[in-house]
């Protein structure tokens, strides 16, 4: 089914390079912007402005909702083609991710509810539900049970995948086991039964690995069918007509996948009074994969500018930074993900990323390509700390959606570099002080009226048998980004 595409999307533009610091383009994207020398040199557009708009290549995209034989969400995946129209991206999403995004007294996970495959208006409820979620417009979307989804993998015949744990199903009579743990060769009655399993041990999010891994395995074994994407009379890719018809070309070309991070500070700052299964999807971490792959579809939800960031920067030059306060080394996508986080906390739109590395076209110092200067307070106002000091130049081609495109110059890293140490400071510094607080009130050796050869209490106790440990996802969360 073809779910509501209105999308609210101002007509604002912005420019970029290609004179300057050769050709940004986004990642599977090929729009190009362009500014000249001598438009920076008169820092104006012209009074009557004739520059070429241009727009970001379609990219559709559609969502899968996989149930169970009883209509529980086992699975979630946008996918979405390539600009080329055949191949493309799985992103996936837990399935327990909180429809409230951590507002209010209530958690609300979107697998709370039944989803029936065939019913159009689930399908619509469940797209409504992860759009905002997501900052993303999704244009179709189906809701497949063990029958559809059988449909849809018969052409893989048998895959090969690599599963964490064991595959259970906790309605399975016995032990359940659909598949054991590790490389494993399944068929297609097999996979489907994976696909919908759900295992009631633990929280939800303990078995999305196994999600992640078959989604992997059926990207591995693409492409299963050959051909071309249908062209229109001025050879641009025709978007599908259907869902089956974007499964088909999303599988007739190469495929990645991406799992979403999860904000796990989020989620433990959140009130939960139903005592709720829920995660938090990372929006920062949304908007860097979805930026990337399909920035025409990324939704606006401020009145505030729009930008595209554009961090050509090699990754050995961002791992030079070290690590976090927390001690988790740094990447070039954790640290893009801070920023965005940054960027909008003061309320900006991110509406594309650029992360192919550009070496010896990084500016030395930031630029920001905008549409008209009128914008450059607004444009600088949303990161004091990174464009105070920023080249501004407004630009000669535009694209549309865009107000400003943001090149991270070198200075950057430096200014980067400087936060880092400071964090990292005010790290040790609490740290010192909580030894010498525990210090300060270290009463082991006083008198005391208890008998040291009592039995200590039960209930102090600090690992009982209960105590389940909690997996350690520190390095898929936003709190740790460099």
């Amino acid at each position: 089914m073809t779910a509501n595409v209105e999308r609210r999307r101002r007509f604002t533009i912005v420019g970029a390079i290609l004179g300057l610091v050769g050709v940004l383009a986004v990642v599977g994207v090929s729009v190009v912007a362009v500014a000249t020398l001598r438009t920076s040199q008169e820092g104006r557009a012209p009074e009557t402005d004739q520059r070429e708009v241009v727009s970001f290549p379609e990219t559709p995209n559609a969502l899968i909702g996989v149930v169970d034989d009883l209509d529980r969400l086992s699975s979630i995946a946008v996918l979405t083609l390539d600009p080329s129209g055949v191949g493309g991206n799985i992103v996936l999403v837990p399935v327990n991710v909180d429809q409230t995004n951590g507002f209010g007294p209530l958690r609300l996970p979107v697998s709370r509810q039944p989803y029936t495959p065939g019913d159009v208006d689930q399908a619509a409820e469940l797209v409504t539900e992860l759009e905002p979620l997501l900052t993303l417009t999704i244009e179709r979307s189906a809701v497949a049970g063990p029958v559809e989804l059988a449909a849809l993998l018969e052409p893989f015949g048998e895959v090969d995948v690599d599963l964490p744990e064991g595959v259970v199903d906790s309605d399975t009579p016995g032990s359940g086991l659909v598949a054991r743990r590790g490389k494993i060769t399944l068929d297609v009655d097999t996979l489907v039964d994976a696909f919908t399993a759900i295992d009631a041990s633990g929280e939800s999010y303990d078995h999305h690995p196994t999600d992640v891994a078959l989604w992997t395995a059926l990207a591995d074994a693409a492409p299963i069918t050959a051909g071309d994407a249908p062209l229109d009379e001025f050879d641009r890719p025709i978007a599908p007509a259907s869902f089956d018809e974007l499964w088909e070309r999303l599988f007739a070309g190469e495929v990645g996948v991406r799992d979403l991070a999860i904000d796990e500070f989020g989620a433990s700052a959140a009130d939960n009074e139903s005592d709720a299964d829920f995660v938090i999807v990372s929006r920062p971490d949304s908007l860097l994969v979805f930026g990337s792959i399909s920035p025409g579809l990324v939704s606006t939800p401020t009145e505030s500018v729009s930008l595209m960031l554009v961090v050509g920067f090699e990754e050995e030059d961002v791992a030079a930074l070290g690590e976090t306060a927390d001690g988790v080394p740094i990447s070039k996508a954790s640290m893009t993900r801070r920023f965005i986080g940054e960027l909008i906390f003061k309320q900006a739109n991110i509406v594309a990323v650029d992360l192919s590395e550009t070496p010896g076209a990084v500016p030395e110092t930031t630029q920001l390509f905008v549409s008209s200067e009128e914008i450059e307070d607004e444009v600088r106002a949303v990161s004091e700390r990174f464009f105070g000091d920023a080249e501004v130049i407004v630009a000669e081609r535009l694209i549309d959606g865009v107000d400003a495109v943001v090149v991270l110059g070198e200075n950057f890293l430096v200014q980067r570099k400087e936060l880092l140490e400071i964090e990292r400071a005010a790290a040790d510094e609490a740290e010192s002080s909580d030894s010498d607080s525990e210090a300060d009130f270290d009463v082991s050796d006083a008198d005391s009226d208890t008998d040291d050869d009592a039995e200590p209490d039960g209930d102090d106790d600090p690992e009982e048998p209960g105590d389940t440990p909690v997996p350690d996802t520190s390095t898929d969360t936003v709190i740790d980004d460099g």
